[in-house]
């Protein structure tokens, strides 16, 4: 069911019961697969820890930036997608819109109330371990350490192609002979 008839619908029920019962009816999925979860945690992760960096209108590369705020919100709406039978629109510039709506209402929060506990758990985890992959693998120290070691190597083979192509190597050899 598209989210706006949801809401409407929703609004209609007189009392808390009719509201929760009308919330369980559309709440599908009692387990979602582990690889379906690791594929959403991945994906809020590339969206709310990363930012896009343009010039000229162009994007150009993608820079580590943390965006918790967003982070919660597509965690959120991940709730919606993976777990009801509620169909949010597909274009990403109405996902605050739509947040706002379930949340405002109340109707977010007892939609997650109602979603198995342990599945909740369960997708909290593989988020969370997600996230602290990526600080670990992009962040930290060592990190660090490796990405500036690769742009420093690809700057000298920037530096030293030119040269290096037209070095004959016949003469390096004869130079390195007369060294000897």
């Amino acid at each position: 069911m598209k989210l706006t008839p949801f809401m409407t619908m929703y609004k209609t029920k007189k009392t808390p019961e009719k509201q929760v019962e009308f919330i369980k009816e559309h709440i599908k999925n009692d387990y979602v697969p582990y690889e379906k979860k690791a594929d959403v945690a991945k994906a809020i992760v590339k969206a709310s820890y990363y930012q896009r960096t343009k010039n000229r209108g162009e994007i150009e590369r993608e820079e580590f930036h943390i965006d918790s705020v967003a982070k919660y919100m597509l965690t959120c709406l991940s709730m919606i997608d993976l777990y009801t039978d509620i169909e949010r629109s597909k274009n990403e510039g109405k996902s605050l819109e739509e947040f706002n709506a379930l949340n405002g209402s109340g109707v977010l929060d007892l939609i997650i109330q109602n979603i198995d506990d342990r599945e909740l758990k369960e997708f909290n985890m593989v988020l969370q371990m997600t996230c602290d992959d990526l600080m670990a693998n992009e962040y930290e120290n060592h990190a660090f350490i490796r990405a500036q070691v690769e742009r420093f190597g690809t700057l000298i083979s920037t530096a030293l192609s030119p040269i290096l192509e037209g070095l004959d190597l016949d003469k390096v050899k004869e130079l390195i002979e007369q060294v000897k």
